[in-house]
């Protein structure tokens, strides 16, 4: 027995847990004090849900797996599937809804760290050699006492008060299920497991059973030490599957003589077609019950991407779901430290472009000797003679830049080296005041298009170009990723070749031009410059050679805030704006434009 360990009439051995402590939880519920993050809306909520669930099973440990809403996906195996009637319906859902359903996660999940699966692999030898109904009866005392095992390893730490929560479901539920009338394998398991907790919804344990809850109880006392030992996990496997097999041999004969209600098969063999849970409980729907419907599956995964490393429901939202030229997309952030080249010169131009074109913010100034009158100091005209004012307008910077940078497999080299220097001049001169400057750059490997945070925590990162160009997909994730609280947004693009990977670049055109989102892309020693044209439309610009790039960026940035960025992609004509737009671009040969 542990030290502040407490035995209870059916043999029971668990942490003590204050009176206080259960009071408090059974009024308002316990997640209540920590789930936080709830909404109205139904989507939000559920994915708002799912999202802490996985929270839960992180702080368990690894080898939890998946875990998911019925209808979410077609892979049922290894995941923990949580059914939606238990949560919908009512939005924030209760925490009294919330509670079982995090028991029920904690319990699936304990069953996964602590291998239930290999215990019920070592007994299929022994589970071969049995009658049909013995080996029911068999499953029915390994399915149980593995729930215990795992209600006790979970009582040692807070996770307990949650399975507590699931426990009650569960013995009311069986309760309400096996009859009454009689004796039963049924009502023995579910006596047995309900008086080691000391339920007082259950029915009393019947004379019947006493000499069969004495192994019983004796197998969970080897349970609950075992729950606690400090041993390996194929150690634990072996030793349970060990007692499972020393308390059949006690209570084989005695149980034998009683009646079975539901014949149910936990576990098949290995040359079975199919294998049932072990722990007894997929959580999932019932039969005949809907799963999730597809449009609110689709919204739910979209949620949950916003923060995930797996965008592709992002992408899939605007170009469409059943577009089968999307294809996958992660983000991922490289930590491979940038070496660009500063350019001081540049850097001192670009900050005085944009504290010249930087909205202003007056400041006031009283009190004064000289300068406008001031209304509310005239008093002081004949005492001291500052009766003054001077208003001064002074640059207020607030840019929102990003800049996405293709890193395909054709920018290795020195265009690469260039791209770099460019976002650290841009940075260094965005540096300070509101200004934000966000730099991405995507790539393709293994099939997967890559998005990569190029400025993370005010340290230049780097990538290594490889891989097709997926621009359509990176426009779409940089534009969705842009602080949505900014008035004015630029999104600078910068490739070298079109668009041959994922999605086509329209989708993200469109989606730029909804977000209100300014997008210029460059074209930099470019390939075939008639299908990049085809792609972007009035949305790209050329530059010959790349070693123009920074001198264009410059120019770029200067004319996008003298002019305006739809301005920049409008067609030539005659006009005196844009053909001071043109002279602009021209100036030293930096762009080469193509008359229509």
């Amino acid at each position: 027995m542990d030290p502040g360990d407490t035995v209870f009439s059916g043999g029971d051995i668990r942490p003590d847990c204050p009176d206080r402590c259960r009071e408090s939880t059974a009024i308002d519920g316990i997640s209540a004090y920590w789930r936080k993050n709830t909404s109205s809306r139904e989507s939000i909520e559920l994915a708002n849900l799912l999202r802490a669930l996985r929270k839960v099973a992180g702080h368990l440990g690894a080898n939890t797996g998946r875990i998911e809403y019925d209808g979410m996906s077609s892979a049922a195996d290894g995941a923990i599937r949580v059914s939606p009637e238990w949560v919908m319906g009512q939005y924030p859902v209760p925490s009294e809804k919330v509670d079982p359903v995090i028991g029920h996660v904690v319990h699936e999940a304990l069953h996964r760290m602590e291998w239930s699966t290999h215990v019920w692999k070592l007994l299929e030898p022994d589970m071969e050699s049995m009658p049909p109904l013995q080996k029911v009866m068999f499953q029915k005392m390994v399915v149980t006492g593995e729930d215990i095992y795992v209600d006790r390893k979970s009582d040692l730490s807070v996770f307990g008060l949650y399975t507590a929560v699931l426990r009650g479901h569960d013995l009311a539920d069986q309760d309400a299920r096996v009859p009454s009338n009689g004796i039963s394998v049924d009502e023995l398991m579910l006596t047995w497991r309900a008086g080691l907790f000391d339920d007082p919804a259950v029915r009393e344990p019947k004379p019947e059973y006493s000499e069969l809850l004495d192994a019983l109880n004796h197998l969970a006392r080897r349970l609950y030490n075992e729950a606690g030992a400090d041993w390996r996990v194929t150690k634990k496997c072996q030793n349970r599957a060990s007692f499972y097999r020393d308390a059949w041999k006690q209570v084989e004969g005695p149980i034998k003589q009683l009646p079975v209600y539901h014949k149910q098969l936990y576990w098949f063999s290995r040359t079975s077609p199919a294998r049932i849970s072990p722990a007894g409980r997929t959580g999932g729907a019932k039969p005949g019950k809907p799963a999730l419907p597809r449009p609110l599956v689709r919204e739910i995964q979209t949620c949950l991407a916003a923060d995930a490393v797996d965008i592709t429901p992002l992408i899939r939202s605007v170009a469409g779901y059943d577009n089968e030229t999307v294809e996958p997309m992660s983000r991922w952030d490289f930590n491979m430290p940038s070496r660009p080249v500063i350019d001081r010169r540049m850097i001192g131009r670009l900050k005085a472009v944009f504290q010249n074109y930087a909205a202003r913010r007056t400041i006031v100034s009283r009190g004064l000797l000289t300068g406008r009158l001031d209304p509310g100091r005239l008093y002081r005209a004949p005492v001291n003679g500052r009766c003054f004012r001077e208003d001064l307008r002074i640059p207020n910077p607030d840019w929102c830049i990003g800049l996405l940078m293709d890193a395909s497999g054709s920018m290795r080299g020195i265009k690469w080296k260039m791209v770099e220097s460019i976002i650290a001049n841009l940075h260094k001169a965005l540096s300070g005041d509101k200004n934000r400057l966000n730099a991405w750059a995507y790539f393709e490997s293994g099939g997967i298009a890559m998005l990569s945070r190029l400025i993370k925590e005010n340290t230049l990162m780097s990538v290594p170009p490889s891989g097709q160009t997926a621009s359509g997909q990176a426009i779409i994730a940089a534009a969705m990723m842009m602080p949505k609280n900014r008035r004015q947004k630029i999104l600078i693009h910068v490739t070298d070749g079109e668009s041959n990977f994922g999605c086509d670049v329209s989708y993200g055109i469109e989606l730029c031009r909804k977000e209100k989102i300014d997008l210029i892309t460059l074209g930099c020693g470019y390939r075939d410059r008639q299908a990049m044209q085809e792609q972007y439309g009035r949305a790209i610009q050329f530059i010959d050679h790349f070693e123009q790039l920074p001198r264009a960026m410059e120019h770029l940035v200067k004319s996008i805030f003298l002019f305006g960025a739809k301005a920049m992609k409008s067609r030539f004509s005659n006009t005196i704006s844009e053909k001071l737009i043109l002279r602009t671009l021209l100036s030293k040969n930096h762009f080469t434009v193509v008359k229509r």
